[in-house]
């Protein structure tokens, strides 16, 4: 499945991306098993700091993260976004009666739905991996005009890998697309953000750290 993405928009570089979550149960059901597991080994150590009073789940799916965020005791409101509507419809029959959700589907690209500066914790686990990296910094600018000035923060698990530079994400290990650590702060620094720390994550212990985890805030 290889597809040439020379001179397209961003809109359908995401389109692209999303049309591979549409409707898939058996990926969302055995994710969430993992979820708890993931949370407590990996995403609490790093995210634990922040201030998680106002949330945004970026590319929710079923809302496995989502479910975490609102286990916390802080958090007040979380934004639920996706790009596929068949995900917001579940999340809308998961979370029904739950009054801190908020569900929105976006284009993939863009959140003009929420605030400026509203947002105290902007979050993406387990799908800004495959995301075109025009796309991600697309993403950077909605974080920075998101983010609350003071404590404001985002947690943003992307992709790593380097080896197909322009090519289909498909053909890649894991389905990841063309991104690095590096590329991330180098894109945040043009958006206006600062790095407050990044870590390689290495899967399968085998020294491939094809994903990384980056927590970002506002440039003072």
């Amino acid at each position: 499945m290889t597809q040439s993405l020379a001179n397209r928009s961003l809109d359908w570089l995401a389109d692209f991306v999303g049309q591979d979550w549409k409707g898939d149960v058996q990926y969302y059901s055995a994710s969430e098993g993992e979820m708890d597991r993931r949370w407590t080994a990996m995403i609490w150590p790093f995210v634990q700091d922040c201030d998680f009073r106002h949330c945004l789940d970026l590319a929710a799916g079923h809302g496995r993260n989502t479910r975490k965020l609102l286990e916390l005791r802080s958090c007040r409101k979380v934004y639920v976004v996706d790009i596929n509507q068949d995900n917001i419809d579940f999340c809308v029959a998961r979370f029904q009666g739950e009054p801190r959700v908020v569900l929105i589907r976006n284009d993939g690209v863009r959140i003009p739905e929420v605030a400026p500066g509203s947002i105290t914790m902007f979050y993406c686990f387990d799908a800004m991996v495959h995301f075109d990296s025009d796309v991600v910094r697309s993403y950077l600018a909605e974080v920075r005009r998101l983010l609350e000035p003071t404590v404001g923060r985002a947690f943003l698990h992307h992709s790593n890998y380097i080896g197909s530079p322009g090519g289909d994400f498909h053909d890649s290990p894991h389905w990841r697309n063309f991104m690095s650590i590096e590329l991330m702060a180098h894109y945040a620094a043009k958006e206006g953000l600062v790095v407050e720390k990044q870590r390689k994550i290495d899967w399968n212990r085998d020294q491939n750290y094809i994903d990384a985890f980056t927590l970002l805030r506002l440039a003072s």
